[in-house]
């Protein structure tokens, strides 16, 4: 069970751990960030359709889409740089699209 010893243990850590990801960007709205965003999704035309218009309307804060097709599903790498507003919104955006899982991590630069 992942060295938890209950299951109300396992979800008390991730519980807590969702609130301290959440509460670091909490006054974050207006600042720059550097972030990658990974997404996986079946390869169905549809969903690349509705990804490609997201793209577009997000295209000054996405700075480089990678991308490979494994069997029949379709992972994408996004570089992107921005208010973190903004980046938050395509994120949301794509996380609502049926059959995508998407995760987002931000890039510390010292």
């Amino acid at each position: 069970m992942s060295g938890f010893t209950s299951k109300s243990e396992a979800l008390r850590d991730s519980i807590f751990g969702f609130i301290e990801r959440h509460e670091k960007y909490e006054n974050l709205e207006n600042d720059i960030l550097i972030m990658t965003l990974s997404l996986v999704y079946p390869f169905k035309e549809i969903i690349i359709n509705q990804i490609t218009e997201l793209y577009s309307r997000y295209h000054q804060i996405i700075k480089t889409v990678t991308d490979w097709r494994i069997v029949e599903k379709k992972i994408e790498l996004l570089l992107l740089v921005g208010e973190f507003g903004k980046i938050k919104d395509l994120y949301n955006e794509l996380a609502k699209i049926k059959d995508v899982i998407c995760s987002i991590r931000e890039i510390v630069i010292d």
